[in-house]
């Protein structure tokens, strides 16, 4: 039975649903129709009278416009491999703002000659207008809205992300920019009021994979975030990044901004194989790391297939960004103005472009790395915020491997492949359940690994200060956290059933509804699906009798 998922994707902390057309005779939806390749989705939908708006070969499908009554019987054709629903997207509105370039390390980075160079970052977002800090350096630009606005970033939330990936202008603590000297790639796909779809994001991003080589594209920025609606390898965002990963795009996402609760990391961020990003602040005391903490806004692990997420955490709060003031955003937020057009921003999709800077530096100083060996060396490379006898304080569901250190990251990366064992467009597992009122890592067998017991999480949100920022924690020592587990279960996914019961001996957590395939009613177990029947191995649907 095919799957018809039903998705809407969001900034940060706007959810926009969208509804369909009406008309008079018919309702048209908009929605994608995913097939072995774009031009047979375009055949097969077409062929039920459906009008295509865009080519996505990047995940072999196309966005069209279709009667409403014809979409149960298209995804009834044998060359349907899943349809989605176009779902709207909304720009978050950042909360007003830390001088990122200070905090993490990187003018080690700029003495010895590293400021991106060369190094084409994309900014997935609402567009960059032309300003003195980026003058001659906007290198390309792709609008996917039909019927967008002509100015280049009517809303602003894109330029405040370039701004602090690569502005090279200087504050009263030198260079607000982490890599001041990238070529920006322009992929604009949200409007002037920080709406858009998922067919334009898909858009993008297939733009981008197409273009990659032309314009040197090494990193994609996506300070965005959307809702969960079924396990990452069914989304059509994260079948696009993966693509971009195995092309050799790095893709940095944010982790979100529902924290601080378990299981907040959402689209794209839940994707294993990319840089997800959370935030933390200097309390205001850049020279002063023991008073840091994690936002408390800032999303947290695991994901909803169990895997250990964010995987490192940046700047994220009373961020200082240059934006025009005439933006949707800069009207909406005239608080946050400090000066002229210098802004206060704070959420992780600021992380994220931080961590973005830090990527292009890493990738002009060690220009042959792969995607995987970037991550690794970023998170082997991160500082955990530790107390005095060695004991996490904070779990890595909140931090990850811990605070992007640049200087070590680039100058002296450490050697290594993250998600080890793992094939973007496969389907996998992490280690992460929730057992015994804690999240704990386990191994193949379900149970707690002995040496990671010092990783267990209540899901709660605690700081007591007076801890230090200290080196040598790896994510890649006994525990698997580079890699994951195989799903071996049936990829025919039939609707969830009252009755049908997930049947785990360790559950997890939710708050997500499941509109196609599975479902959550909350707390901390799954009430249907496709059931586990020990280890890591899905096995299909089981059925359950009253």
């Amino acid at each position: 039975m095919k799957r018809i998922l039903t998705i809407s994707l969001f900034f940060i902390l706007v959810t926009a649903v969208f509804s369909a057309i009406p008309s008079p005779s018919s309702p048209i939806r908009s929605i994608v129709v995913q097939a072995a390749n774009s031009q047979i989705a375009g055949e097969l939908a077409q062929k039920y009278g459906g009008q295509i708006q865009t080519e996505l070969p990047i995940i072999n499908a196309v966005s069209v416009k279709l009667p409403s009554h014809q979409v149960t019987s298209l995804a009834g054709e044998d060359q349907v491999v899943a349809i989605y629903e176009d779902g709207q997207v909304m720009v978050a509105g950042d909360a007003p703002g830390m001088d990122a370039p200070e905090v993490i390390g990187a003018a080690a980075v700029w003495a010895a000659g590293y400021h991106g160079q060369g190094v084409g970052v994309a900014v997935v977002d609402t567009g960059i207008a032309p300003m003195n800090w980026n003058r001659g350096r906007i290198i390309a630009r792709f609008d996917a809205l039909d019927n967008g606005s002509h100015k280049p970033d009517p809303h602003g939330h894109g330029t405040m992300m370039a701004s602090l990936i690569g502005n090279n202008h200087t504050d009263s603590n030198g260079t607000i920019g982490v890599a001041p000297a990238v070529n920006f790639i322009d992929v604009r796909v949200l409007d002037e009021v920080g709406k858009g779809t998922y067919s334009d994001i898909l858009e993008g991003l297939n733009w981008i994979l197409q273009n990659k080589d032309v314009y040197n594209i090494r990193v994609a920025n996506l300070s965005l975030v959307g809702g969960i609606d079924s396990p990452y390898w069914a989304d059509p965002i994260n079948l696009a990044v993966e693509a971009l990963w195995t092309a050799g795009v790095v893709v940095v996402a944010a982790a979100g901004n529902d924290g601080p609760g378990a299981m907040s990391i959402a689209v794209p961020g839940n994707d294993p194989f990319v840089i997800t990003v959370g935030a933390y602040t200097d309390n205001f005391t850049p020279t002063d790391e023991s008073d840091d903490y994690i936002t408390p806004f800032s999303g947290a692990g695991p994901t909803e297939t169990g895997f250990v997420k964010p995987d490192v955490v940046a700047p994220g709060a009373h961020m200082v960004a240059m934006t025009k003031a005439g933006t949707t955003w800069a009207r909406s937020h005239r608080e946050a103005r400090i000066r002229g057009e210098y802004y206060q921003i704070a959420g992780t999709s600021s992380a994220t472009a931080v961590t973005s800077g830090v990527v292009a530096l890493i990738l002009q100083a060690n220009p042959t790395m792969t995607p995987n060996q970037v991550k690794y060396a970023l998170m082997a490379a991160a500082r955990p915020a530790a107390y005095a006898d060695g004991s996490l304080a904070w779990s890595i569901f909140q931090q990850g491997a811990g605070r992007v250190d640049a200087a070590t990251a680039v100058l002296t990366p450490p050697a290594g492949e993250a998600n080890a064992n793992m094939t973007p467009g496969q389907m996998y597992v992490g280690p992460a359940t929730f057992q015994d009122g804690v999240f704990v890592i386990v191994g193949e067998d379900g149970q707690p690994l002995s040496d990671a017991a010092g990783y267990s999480w209540t899901g709660g949100y605690s700081w007591t200060g007076g801890y230090s920022w200290t080196g040598g924690y790896s994510w890649t020592g006994g525990y698997s956290w580079t890699g994951g587990y195989s799903w071996t279960g049936s990829t025919d996914w039939q609707e969830w059933q009252d009755g049908d019961v997930w049947q785990s001996g360790y559950s997890w957590t939710g708050g997500y509804s499941w509109t196609g395939g599975y479902s959550w009613t909350g707390g901390y177990s799954w009430t249907g699906g496709y059931s586990w029947t020990g280890g890591y191995s899905w096995t299909g649907l089981t059925d359950y009798d009253n």
